[in-house]
């Protein structure tokens, strides 16, 4: 068996402990990549029909739109959760959830605030796991129930 020198085997020592550290390293890293393409690739895509147009929904609630609906837009009222849309944040809430071309194309047709909040709201709500039952509206805020 060769000898090798003490520099040798502290080399060695340190490659092996290289070695471990990057087979350690592997094994603590969750790579969600391939999860999110077979995701994005397992449905199919949703559409809402508007105005002669379609409109392509995310499968699933959009970071910036929950981030936006849970900040502005989800209180307590009498231990219930309940859907407030600010009559400031209306556009935005739409813009977020169903995009600036659908909000464009709103503005362009004579459906109204109410009709959106009634029935297509409520439905792409219901489609990304949150149940809303539509209300009427009162003080320039749309109210609806959520899961609570």
């Amino acid at each position: 068996m060769p000898k090798h020198t003490q520099e040798e085997r502290l080399s060695l020592l340190d490659q092996k402990a290289d070695e471990l550290s990057r087979i350690q390293q592997d094994q603590l890293v969750a790579d969600y990549d391939e999860a999110i393409a077979e995701h994005e690739n397992g449905d199919k895509p949703k559409y809402v029909k508007f105005a002669g147009e379609y409109f392509e929904i995310s499968k699933e609630m959009p970071f910036r739109f929950a981030t936006f609906y849970f900040r502005h837009c989800v209180r307590k009222v009498k231990g219930k959760t309940q859907m407030e849309v600010p009559e400031d944040k209306m556009f935005e809430f739409i813009e977020l959830m169903l995009g600036k071309k659908f909000l464009e194309r709103l503005e362009q047709s004579d459906a109204g605030v109410h009709f959106v909040f009634k029935h297509i709201v409520p439905d792409i709500m219901s489609m990304w796991g949150y149940d809303v039952k539509s209300d009427k509206p009162s003080g320039g805020q749309k109210k609806t129930k959520t899961r609570g």
